[in-house]
C-alpha cells in the first residue's frame, strides 16, 4: 500500500530527525583528526540528503511535485517560503557536492568548520519549520 503525502512527509521528517541527532553527535564527537571529521562529513551529507527528501515531501503535501535532485528541490522550497535564506542554502549544497574532495584535506577542513559553524543551525531552523507545517 502506498503512503498517502501526509504519511510520507512524516517518515521523512523521522529520518530527518535521526540524521539531525546523528549529525550532532558526530559535531560533539569531532576531535579534529582526519577519522572524527571524515565521519562529520559523512554525516553532513546524509542529513543534508535527509533535508532535501523532507523538503520535497513538504513540497508534495502542498500539491508540487518536484524532480528528486537537490537544484529543484530548493528552488520549489523557496518559491513555497518553506527556506528563507537561497544563499545559505546553495552553499549547504555545494559543500554537500564537495565532500566527494575530501581527500584534499584543506577542503575537508573547510567544509567541516562550516558544518560546525553553520549546517546545524539551518538544519534545525528547517526541522521547526517543516513541522509547524505538517
Amino acid at each position: 500500500m502506498e503512503q498517502s503525502p501526509e504519511q510520507n512527509l512524516v517518515f521523512q521528517l523521522g529520518l530527518f530527525t535521526k540524521a539531525r541527532t546523528a549529525l550532532d553527535a558526530a559535531l560533539a564527537d569531532d576531535a579534529g583528526d582526519v577519522k572524527s571529521r571524515n565521519s562529520l562529513l559523512l554525516t553532513y551529507v546524509f542529513t543534508f540528503e535527509m533535508a532535501i527528501k523532507s523538503l520535497r515531501a513538504s513540497l508534495a503535501v502542498r500539491g508540487l511535485n518536484t524532480p528528486d535532485y537537490a537544484s529543484a528541490v530548493l528552488k520549489a522550497a523557496l518559491r513555497a517560503q518553506l527556506l528563507d535564506d537561497a544563499a545559505k542554502w546553495e552553499q549547504l549544497k555545494d559543500h554537500r557536492n564537495d565532500v566527494s574532495h575530501a581527500y584534499d584535506e584543506c577542503k575537508a577542513i573547510l567544509i567541516a568548520a562550516f558544518v560546525h559553524e553553520q549546517a546545524s543551525a539551518c538544519f534545525s531552523k528547517l526541522a521547526l519549520r517543516l513541522e509547524s507545517h505538517d
